[in-house]
């Protein structure tokens, strides 16, 4: 495995040369209302979940283009579909990653090469458990009435989706029987976009 900073961008670009399934899944969230929000941490945000997915995108297309296969899925997120407040940043990052995907289906159509997102709702990271113990604090509440009364308000199951059911859905997109799929957003989201 290769350790990457995804903020050196020619790094990145780089580290994906020879790729022939590329997974953007780097993620990061700061929750605070706009006027609030740090610019220095918007444009690092931007950078890791948008600018470094298009340079990884950049570096690994050559080489897919060239044996006419390549797989690419990018972990978006519920928010690469939907907006929630107090997350410009992560909900910005994501719906271009959304945009990004799409056209990389398109140009990438004709070079066997598939472009594909999945967009699970909250799932079990340290990234979701930080920011529900963060809103229990602000809230004054115990951990678990932030996940269901607010973190999973609109989503019809009330729970967590496991890495494992995200790894799944990865793992299909990259196999043989997903072929015809590109350009899609494949949510997991227990029922929140269904509203």
């Amino acid at each position: 495995p290769v350790t990457l900073d995804l903020t050196d961008l020619d790094a990145a670009e780089r580290a994906a040369a020879g790729t022939d399934i590329l997974v953007n899944n780097a993620g990061i969230q700061l929750v605070r209302p706009i006027e609030e929000f740090p610019p220095e941490v918007f444009s690092t945000v931007l950078t890791v979940m948008l600018e470094a997915p298009f340079r990884l995108v950049r570096g690994a297309l050559p080489h897919m283009y060239g044996q006419g296969w390549g797989r690419i899925v990018n972990i978006s997120s519920v928010h690469g579909l939907r907006a929630s407040p107090y997350k410009c940043a992560y909900v910005a990052a994501k719906h271009g990653l959304e945009g990004l995907s799409k056209v990389t289906a398109l140009e990438g159509a004709e070079h066997g090469v598939t472009s594909n997102c999945v967009n699970p709702g909250y799932v079990r990271t340290p990234l979701v458990e930080k920011q529900l113990a963060d809103q229990a604090a602000t809230h004054g509440i115990p951990a678990e009435r932030v996940l269901t009364e607010i973190l999973l308000a609109d989503s019809a199951l009330k729970r967590l989706v496991e890495p494992a059911e995200v790894a799944e859905a990865v793992a299909y997109l990259c196999g043989p029987r997903s072929s015809f799929v590109t350009g899609a957003s494949l949510t997991m989201d227990g029922g929140w976009t269904a509203h």
